[in-house]
């Protein structure tokens, strides 16, 4: 059974290792053929958008999900936790499909 401070410590770990994979994950959007990475705000961010959806985020999604059920199992987690988790998984998903709906709605 953890206390505030295990169970603090315990999501700033995951924190870091979330954070670790993407920094440390290198993908071929990377490698820019016409200039480097940060030539301009627009490769950067097609670079940032392409990491933030990739399959890497796609695999953390299903753990970041297996492990809520398994902790809603041992009665560890509040629906609170695990709505917020997945509402924050269909928006980081469903991001390229809402601003498409958004901009097309408009234009």
């Amino acid at each position: 059974m953890l206390n505030k401070n295990g169970m603090k410590s315990l999501r700033n770990l995951l924190l870091f290792a979330i954070i670790s994979v993407f920094l440390l994950h290198t993908d071929s959007a990377f490698a820019q053929t016409n200039g480097a990475l940060f030539d301009s705000g627009t490769n950067f961010l097609n670079a940032l958008s392409q990491l933030l959806t990739s399959t890497w985020a796609r695999i953390i999604g299903i753990i970041a999900v297996a492990i809520l059920g398994f902790l809603y199992m041992l009665g560890r987690v509040s629906m609170q936790i695990t709505i917020a988790v997945i509402a924050g998984i269909i928006l980081v998903f469903g991001a390229p499909a809402i601003v498409d709906s958004i901009h097309g709605s408009l234009g």
